[in-house]
């Protein structure tokens, strides 16, 4: 993938990644922090790195990066229920409305769908009007319920 003469390149995430989601994390402005944390940021970054970095058939990550970077992570977590996988997704904000998240959500989906994942779940702030729109313009088949300034969308893969 590339943007405006910039390589991106998107790969799955694993353990030997965790001090490059905990910087993408630390790095993210006030706004940005908001909406992937509903406040403010855990106080553990490395914490929350490492559990973004689990790799098996319950947890999964996938990276965009460039020049080296992380610019941005979309990842997975099973729920109980068969088939459904609660996801979160964040781009560092100079790398946003390039495509990216769409990519990493394409990506993400298709490691997902060979994990017999069938549906992603996902509490959006109904303020974040850039994720909305990345959810909508995937190509997914998208359900949407709100419940005060929290929706929850549902896709199917």
């Amino acid at each position: 993938m590339s943007t405006a003469s910039t390589t991106v390149s998107i790969r799955e995430l694993g353990t030997g990644d965790v001090d490059a989601l905990r910087e993408l994390h630390a790095g993210l402005d006030e706004q940005d922090t908001y909406l992937r944390f509903f406040g403010a940021a855990p106080e553990d970054l490395g914490k929350v790195a490492a559990a973004i970095a689990e790799n098996d058939p319950t947890h999964c990550a996938v990276g965009a990066f460039i020049s080296g970077r992380l610019v941005g992570v979309a990842n997975f977590v099973a729920l109980a229920q068969p088939g459904t996988a609660e996801i979160a997704m964040v781009v560092a904000h100079d790398e946003q409305a390039h495509g990216i998240g769409t990519d990493l959500l394409h990506r993400l989906a298709d490691l997902a769908r060979e994990r017999g994942v069938e549906r992603f779940v996902a509490d959006v702030l109904s303020t974040n009007s850039k994720m909305m729109q990345l959810i909508i313009d995937s190509d997914f088949p998208v359900g949407a319920q709100r419940h005060g300034s929290i929706v929850r969308v549902a896709v199917q893969l």
